[in-house]
């Protein structure tokens, strides 16, 4: 009996010791810097998908090519617009995070399953008001002057006509 209850007690302490020694699973993602770095490959994809479709491009309009693999280099930094892409995603967690969260709040109040999350690690919560289609619609520059009317506006109503008597 003396001896089982030390093999068990010595695998036990075996265990501790190969788990406390064992590396912890790296990153599959390299140079994400907004995004977590625990992002599934769907959650990743699904955002990049978001980006591509809002702006009308492809995945090389931020991504540069590896001519000499015949494939993307996800990981450079080679491309300006992936930078400017980068400070875009910044600029909309913060307004989603800084001015509507009150509106998630009231919400939460009347319909919990209408509750945002404050967790700006969450890739749902940076696809939740302010995206890249509120601004871009399908395109890779969003324009910046307001469509033309077709028609001309109503005349304002005629002002009610003062009695002086």
């Amino acid at each position: 009996m003396k001896k089982s209850t030390l093999i068990v007690i010595g695998c036990l302490i075996s265990v501790f010791a190969f788990q406390a020694f064992t590396t912890r699973h790296q990153p599959e993602w390299k140079n994400l810097k907004i995004l977590p770095q625990d992002i599934s490959k769907d959650g990743l994809d699904s955002v990049m998908h978001q980006f591509t479709a809002s702006l009308g491009v492809k995945c090389n309009y931020c991504h540069a090519g590896n001519p000499a693999e015949h494939r993307m280099d996800f990981a450079s930094d080679e491309k300006p617009e992936k930078q400017i892409a980068r400070k875009m995603m910044l600029m909309s967690i913060d307004i989603n995070k800084n001015h509507f969260q009150q509106m998630a709040d009231m919400m939460k109040k009347d319909d919990d399953k209408m509750a945002v999350s404050t967790d700006t690690a969450a890739v749902s919560y940076m696809l939740k008001y302010v995206t890249c289609y509120t601004c871009h619609h399908g395109e890779a520059h969003p324009k910046n002057k307001p469509p033309m009317m077709n028609h001309m506006p109503p005349p304002p109503p005629p002002a009610p006509a003062q009695n002086n008597q």
